[in-house]
């Protein structure tokens, strides 16, 4: 086991992770010993933003040094309709410190370029009423973005083809008022004075309202972390080898070194003015400060306040390395948050309850114009009819959502390293038996299905290489983040709608037909005949068959390179480390060579190389400064995300002590995983392609200036084999915890169906679902022998639909699911909408198959999760075309229960219908349908 893993006892936020057995004192929103605070906080204008993301949004929280660092929420920003099981982002403050910028985006994102670099959303936050605006365009997820000044401006970038995009945010006014594009990849670009400054290359440059640029510095390597002091000067770092330099240019071009020291080891950092180095050793590094320039004695990563009275050392929920399940639907997960007072030995911890505002979960006028979709309007049969069909037949990808035949069972923890284990060993041939988990399916095995392929070379994949791109591409989940372990829901739906998150969108033409836990994406379009539809459909049900899909295409990548010799440290693939070219074409593929031009460049792509500007220069190796690294997994590499799982592991709760523990067996490293890490520089050389760091060239007739990458069009396309350290001596190696043979781990649903009806024998139950379809958790029958009930009648839908680019499309569908719970093991769920959210709103009616006459008591069941809406409005037609309405509470207090609508006189055949538009409908609320029964009543 890594001598790093074994001392990492999970440093996240140990404020929130207390043991009840501490001694210490249980911590608070607040500093409740205010003899730790600096003398005249009352009367102080400190202020600390921070921020942390779980399934329910990116929680914007705010303390002032006024109110003993009280925190609150500020706001939670989400958007409707995207599916996700944490929300990431980061966040700047304006010069008076009443205002935020934030960029937030789902987890999701980083793991696609183009979600990456133009995939989130930007909002501004006043941080004393909470007042949220959107703002209407996309940006990139780096790191550092948005950039605030000293003022009340703010700058926000995307890439723009070989160009970048600034966009010149006031936050007095919330909007943009620039948008500017400058040729080449700019980086930490913030408002400078009346310009911008921003690093290109291996400068500082200053761009002014044309977008012209000018050189403020040249530098011996690319600067970041730019900071804008209060005397027209510019603070910034940059690498120097293994060290980094604190240097500050002013606007007139006055270039100066102030100190240097560890790269890692020190950071610069700000607001309003006021610059604030931070590191252990940061005084004697950098001994002469401008006017506005302090050290502060903190670790280097701290988060500073904006007087430097408060650095905060950790943040976080606990929860962001644990594989995205929630423990409760659509609740915050409170946050822990450490830190230490500057100039004391003092240090607090506070525990913060996130609070969600209705403002911030509204669409993103980012959104609003949507991508429309290039389909073509379909001919429909009854059953197949999109506007009533819970499945979608006009779809791009091959396998629909929403059809109760084809669920994805939710696999824990243990049973994902099970079948990486035995996939990996060639062994994952457990069989299936035919209608596994309710699927209509033939008897199968994973790897019957999905053959391993042998490496090119000799050896296998390591488990814990397999593991970690599990853990990336899905948080370890084959089935929507709303199912917990062996629970059964929708597949993970990703870009199944080609939205870009907008709920109201339906463009298939850019659908992302990415399934279940290992994102199988390659073969999974509907015109796609990779696979067989028994295939496609087994990697949707069952997380093995998916797990076997993805080690294919896993091998695949390791036997494309080895074929043109990209081989690691010499190729072994026992070795970790050697796997990193393999991933690096897991996730953005392998430009393959000219078959007509030799000189063209190929390889792959610049946007995972180590040495790309999108990533901080100082990071170390993910996860290994602790488990906040997974709070902002946008500062590293697909490669590095990978590795850096598969030697920490994630989180998961012990359900038998509460403990947090590690999620599956990590791999084995003889001097820890971090010695075996490449320098960021390692794929980046002139000869191989076009990159250089330590020696910047201009390329002839290049809009672009000296940089690593020196290519205008950013094909700086790494090909060549590489060897950065001995094996035998640095890297990891698997360790496996299942054998061939090992049966497949048990795991018990926290939700069990409700099975059996407590409902007289003569009720008329109607359920949601038909008597065809089978509930079925892997091969068992939860309610075999159980079930006293037959469903007489229907429920049917009518989904809200929209005119795009000439065809109908249903939005109203992006929101709707179904769970494996509640009465007879299936209901569905959407959210709760306003009327005027047409598109949003789905109604489902049951209808009985005979006529109901005299009295009767209307019963519905409510499922004991994601139902809690206290706005129902059930409309029931008493079959002689009076209707009547009835208005409850879904919220049962965790039960599955049958709850009364109330007795009427029927005249006929009946029906009864709930509609998900509610006058209160912010997109939270959930609602739902699961059975319903017309109960006779003696009269």
């Amino acid at each position: 086991m890594s001598v790093v893993a074994l001392a990492l006892v999970a440093p996240l936020a140990s404020a929130a992770l207390t043991s009840p057995s501490d001694p210490a004192p249980a911590p608070t929103d607040r500093v409740t010993d205010t003899s730790q605070l600096p003398s005249g906080w009352q009367k102080s204008g400190d202020r600390i933003v921070t921020y942390d993301g779980d399934a329910t949004g990116l929680h914007v929280l705010v303390a002032d040094a006024a109110d003993a660092y009280r925190w609150h929420t500020a706001a939670t920003l989400s958007e409707p309709g995207v599916e996700t099981d944490q929300w990431i982002g980061q966040t700047c403050v304006t010069g008076s410190s009443d205002r935020a910028v934030v960029v937030y985006a789902p987890r999701q994102a980083v793991n696609d370029q183009q979600g990456f670099q133009q995939g989130a959303f930007a909002a501004v936050v006043d941080l004393a009423d909470g007042r949220v605006t959107k703002l209407p365009e996309l940006v990139s997820l780096a790191y550092f973005n948005p950039g605030c000044g000293d003022g009340e401006q703010a700058v926000l970038t995307r890439p723009q083809g070989d160009d970048t995009e600034l966009l010149t945010v006031d936050t007095a006014r919330a909007k943009l008022v620039r948008q500017q594009t400058v040729a080449g990849q700019l980086t930490s670009a913030v408002p400078f004075g009346n310009e911008i400054a921003a690093a290109q290359g291996d400068a500082v440059v200053s761009v002014d309202a044309k977008g012209d640029t000018s050189t403020l510095a040249k530098t011996g390597g690319t600067p970041f972390r730019l900071v804008p002091d209060a005397h027209n000067g510019l603070a910034y770092q940059v690498p120097d080898g293994k060290k980094v330099q604190v240097r500050r240019v002013t606007s007139a071009g006055s270039d100066r070194l102030l100190g240097s020291g560890a790269l890692g080891a020190l950071a610069v950092r700000g607001t309003g003015g006021r610059v604030f180095v931070t590191g252990r050793d940061a005084e004697d590094a950098v001994q002469t400060l401008p006017k506005s320039w302090r050290t502060l004695d903190v670790p280097a990563s701290a988060e500073v306040s904006t007087t430097g009275s408060l650095a905060l050392t950790s943040v976080g929920n606990g929860t962001e390395a644990a594989g995205g399940r929630k423990t409760a639907a659509d609740v915050a997960q409170p946050v822990g948050i450490d830190a230490v007072l500057p100039g004391s030995d003092s240090s607090v911890g506070f525990k913060v309850v996130p609070k969600a505002a209705a403002q911030g979960a509204e669409q993103s006028p980012a959104l609003s114009d949507g991508v429309h979709t290039d389909s073509v309007h379909m001919k429909s049969t009854a059953d197949d009819d999109p506007a009533t069909s819970t499945t979608d037949p006009d779809r791009a990808c091959a396998v629909t959502r929403n059809d109760p035949k084809l669920q994805s069972l939710q696999p824990s923890t243990a049973q994902a390293e099970w079948a990486t284990d035995l996939a990996v060993q060639g062994e994952l041939d457990v069989r299936r038996r035919s209608g596994w988990n309710g699927s209509e399916l033939p008897s199968y095995t994973p790897q019957g299905l999905f053959p391993s392929t042998p490496l090119k070379g000799g050896g296998r994949v390591p488990a814990q290489v397999m593991l970690g791109v599990l853990s990336q591409e899905s948080n370890l989940l084959q089935a929507s983040s709303r199912a917990a372990a062996g629970e059964s829901s929708n597949f993970i739906q990703g870009g199944y709608y080609g939205n870009a998150g907008s709920v109201h969108t339906v463009n298939w033409a850019a659908a992302d037909c990415g399934y279940g836990i290992a994102q199988v994406t390659s073969g999974m379009a509907k015109a796609d005949t990779t696979y067989t539809a028994e295939q496609q459909q087994a990697l949707t049900v069952d997380y093995a068959a998916n797990i076997a899909a993805g080690l294919q295409i896993l091998q695949d990548k390791w036997n494309q390179l080895y074929d043109r010799g990209l081989l690691v440290n010499g190729g072994d693939p026992k070795y970790l480390e050697n796997w990193w070219l393999a991933l690096w074409a897991y996730n953005s593929g392998l430009n393959l060579p000219s078959s007509t031009d030799a000189s063209a460049p190929w390889g792959l792509g610049w946007f995972n190389n180590p040495a790309n500007g999108l990533y901080p220069a100082d990071r170390t190796m993910f996860l290994s400064s602790g488990y906040g690294d997974a709070r902002t997994p946008n500062l590293w590499t697909y490669p590095e995300r990978v590795l850096g799982w598969a030697a920490y592991s994630q989180q998961k709760t012990d359900p038998a002590t509460g403990a947090t523990v590690r999620a599956f067996t990590v791999g084995e490293w003889p001097s820890g995983a971090p010695a075996a890490e490449p320098a960021h520089d390692t794929f980046c050389k002139p000869t191989v392609n076009d990159c250089d760091i330590t020696k910047p060239r201009k390329v002839a007739g290049s809009s672009q200036p000296e940089g690593p990458c020196q290519r205008d069009d950013f094909k700086c396309w790494w090909h060549q084999p590489v060897s950065w350290t001995d094996c035998t001596a640095t890297c990891g190696t698997e360790v496996l915890k299942y054998a061939a043979g090992d049966p497949e781990p048990k795991v018990a649903a926290p939700h069990p169906a409700a099975c059996t009806s407590t409902l007289p024998a003569n009720a008329l139950i109607v359920d949601d679902v038909p008597n065809t379809v089978k509930f079925r958790v892997g091969s068992t029958n939860p309610c075999a022998g159980q079930r006293n009930w037959t469903s007489r009648g229907t429920l049917t839908f009518t989904f809200g639909s929209a005119q795009q680019n000439g065809a109908t499309v249903y939005p109203s569908k992006i929101d709707f699911h179904q769970l494996g719970a509640g009465f007879g093991g299936h209901f569905w769920l959407t959210h709760t909408r306003v009327p005027s959210y047409t598109d949003s709103v789905v109604t489902g009616t049951w209808t009985p198959d005979r006529k109901v006459v005299g009295a009767a008591e209307v019963m519905v069941h409510l499922p004991d999760h994601e139902a809690n809406t206290p706005s129902a409005t059930y409309r029931i037609d008493l079959g002689d075309g009076t209707v009547v309405e009835k208005t409850i509470s879904q919220n049962t207090g965790g039960k599955n229960a049958w709850v009364s609508l109330g007795s009427y006189d029927f005249a006929g055949t009946p029906s009864v219908s709930l509609s998900s538009a509610t006058a209160d409908g912010t997109g939270d609320a959930s609602i739902a349908w699961d059975a319903l029964a017309f109960v006779p009543v003696k009269g």
